[in-house]
């Protein structure tokens, strides 16, 4: 009795060793170099959904604002004129600090904050227009490394590089190797909830994140409010979860933006 050939084209993944939704294909785990203006663009259309939203409902309540008394009509104006000018303004000074790389906000990681605030709204739009939210999170990364860059300034203290499971053995050495010269502790974490736990446990001063995109803006997103973190997102020849790679000079740039040790003259 004739057996079947196994399907030579089955991705060779174990369950959870894959993203949820991956159906195999290598040309969909494709690796972006992405500029930190596609984010800056879907972040303001975010942004103009959000602030049309205030429009709406100040003209919806208007008419029975009117009719309570014109002191609250007039109250509301102000109120919805304020928001407005507060959202504008603190978009515009965010996207200056992005592409001027000086910090020009009076609290370094507030940047990151909004940007991952507006995030889940502006990949909503991105999808709806065909845009991955691959290939925005790489630009999103971009961005918010681009905001550290410019308002952070180093200090005492203790900086870790969290790289996953998949990343090609020989990358992992050469990350280690890194890490030993500038003083940066290296640690593997499988998940999102092992990363918390390494912090947990480590309590870093800054964070880097060696992950790919979908990982890194959650990981941003939850530890960015209390602690200076930028990402690298590896490359996947081989697809997802499967050996890794990384850009070690993205991933130099990053140590020496957060730590102030200049790893080209200790080479």
């Amino acid at each position: 009795m004739e057996q079947n050939a196994p399907d030579s084209t089955k991705p060779d993944r174990k369950l959870g060793d894959e993203w949820e939704d991956w159906s195999g294909n290598l040309d969909e785990s494709v690796s972006y170099n992405e500029t930190a203006r596609l984010f800056t663009l879907y972040g303001a259309l975010a942004l103009l959904v959000i602030l049309a939203g205030f429009g709406l409902l100040f003209y919806m309540i208007e008419p029975r604002l009117h009719q309570f008394h014109p002191v609250f009509l007039y109250a509301a104006q102000i109120i919805t004129l304020f928001i407005i000018l507060v959202f504008v303004g603190l978009g515009t000074i965010i996207i200056a600090s992005v592409f001027t790389g000086r910090n020009l906000l009076f609290h370094s990681r507030l940047g990151q904050v909004a940007a991952s605030r507006i995030l889940p709204l502006a990949l909503t739009i991105a999808s709806r227009l065909g845009i991955s939210r691959d290939r925005l999170g790489n630009s999103f990364v971009i961005f918010s490394n681009a905001l550290v860059k410019a308002g952070h300034k180093p200090e005492k203290g203790k900086t870790i590089i969290l790289i996953p499971r998949c990343l090609k053995i020989e990358m992992r050495k050469a990350v280690q190797d890194m890490g030993e010269k500038a003083g940066v502790g290296v640690f593997v974490a499988t998940g999102g909830g092992e990363a918390r736990k390494v912090i947990r446990q480590e309590r870093p001063s800054a964070v880097i994140g060696i992950a790919c995109e979908r990982d890194l803006i959650s990981g941003i997103s939850d530890v960015a409010p209390k602690i200076p973190t930028m990402g690298v997102c590896n490359k996947r020849p081989e697809g997802p979860c499967k050996n890794t790679l990384v850009n070690l000079d993205d991933l130099r740039k990053a140590i020496e933006t957060l730590t102030g040790v200049n790893l080209e003259k200790q080479t």
